[in-house]
């Protein structure tokens, strides 16, 4: 017995069959990762090593060199180049089709931390990762408000990432833009040579007199008291009363003396804005392997109830969506839903005009 005969004596078995075959494809297709590029791996590692303070060409002398020197002895590499810019250097290491693109990321690394006796002390910890075309934000979020830049960056950072961060399948969230507080001490130089103290010795007495420290403990028994010296600055004055040094034995020099302390900004080394208006962005990675719509649209929901939050907090502060790459996925999904449900019209058009039978 063939198909067709099979078909047409046992009409109920075959429509079983199909609607068990519809039903598992339904499941399926619900189950289906979506995501904007396919899961693909170029064979190239990047490695950034920040050097602040440092001009391109220092750059490329003191980091990109010596890195490059030993990532050359990798085997598998096919390209070496390196871009040097101020504050900062990029080596990128493109690697053959055939080597194994884990083996070689760690070969990166190994490499790294064997050159780094060779680099300057104060350069930033290196970062090594992958060029993976997936890695970018599904979303980018703006938070606006009427407050101050150190406000509204307080307000994304501290308040809205970690709310973010808690979406299920969300990897990361960053923060761009925007400018954090920090506390200056603005040093006079006359003052310091007068007191013959230097700069350094100052930042070293700022930096020992501002921590909370454990002191020990006193064992009573069964009770154990464990005490700790609480200096962490709770203010502006604090910092300013902080001794560096002491002149002819008895007089205390402190911060205030050699300079003024100022509540300020950090540098503003990035600006957006959003509708015209500036604010801050939010990038919001997902995690490998998850669906980028569901993941948006988890999002959205959570933004929905933080703006609801903020309506009750004096500052107006507002989160909006400024990107969101699920939409042209969701549209190229509706477009295969669609395409799925034409073939499926013309395929029983076609099979009723060859048999003649509504029924069949």
């Amino acid at each position: 017995m063939n198909l067709p005969e099979l078909s047409i004596k046992r009409p109920i078995f075959v429509t079983c069959i199909v609607i068990l075959m519809v039903a598992v494809g339904v499941i399926c297709m619900r189950r289906l990762p979506v995501d904007l590029f396919p899961n693909i791996e170029f064979p190239i590692v990047v490695t950034q090593i920040g050097y602040p303070g440092a001009g391109p060409q220092e750059i490329e002398t003191l980091i990109s060199r010596p890195v490059e020197d030993q990532l050359s002895t990798i085997s598998g590499l096919k390209t070496l180049r390196s871009i040097n810019r101020e504050g900062a250097g990029v080596i990128v290491a493109e690697f053959t089709l055939e080597t194994d693109i884990k083996y070689a990321e760690q070969q990166v690394r190994d490499k790294i931390s064997s050159v780094k006796g060779k680099l300057p002390d104060d350069i930033l910890e290196p970062v090594i990762r992958r060029v993976d075309p997936a890695e970018q934000p599904i979303l980018i979020v703006a938070v606006t408000g009427d407050l101050t830049p150190a406000q509204l960056f307080d307000l994304a950072d501290d308040k809205v990432r970690p709310k973010l961060e808690q979406v299920p399948q969300v990897g990361l969230v960053e923060v761009i833009g925007g400018r954090k507080r920090e506390i200056h001490v603005n040093l006079d130089r006359n003052k310091l040579k007068n007191h013959e103290i230097s700069a350094s010795m100052v930042a070293s007495r700022i930096a020992a007199a501002g921590q909370n420290i454990p002191v020990g403990r006193v064992d009573e028994g069964k009770k154990e008291t464990v005490f700790r010296a609480l200096a962490e600055f709770k203010t502006l004055k604090d910092i300013s009363d902080t001794v560096v040094n002491f002149a002819g034995n008895d007089v205390p020099v402190t911060v205030g003396t050699l300079g003024v302390v100022e509540d300020s900004l950090v540098d503003e080394n990035s600006r957006v804005f959003a509708n015209g208006k500036k604010s801050v962005f939010l990038m919001v990675f997902r995690q490998s392997g998850s669906n980028t719509i569901s993941v948006s649209e988890g999002v959205r929901s959570r933004i929905d109830k933080i703006n609801e939050d903020l309506k009750k907090v004096p500052g107006n502060g507002a989160l909006s969506v400024v990107r969101d790459t699920s939409k042209m996925i969701a549209a190229n999904v509706t477009d295969v839903k669609e395409s799925i449900f034409i073939g499926i019209v013309l395929t029983l058009l076609v099979v009723y005009l060859f048999l003649g039978s509504a029924r069949s």
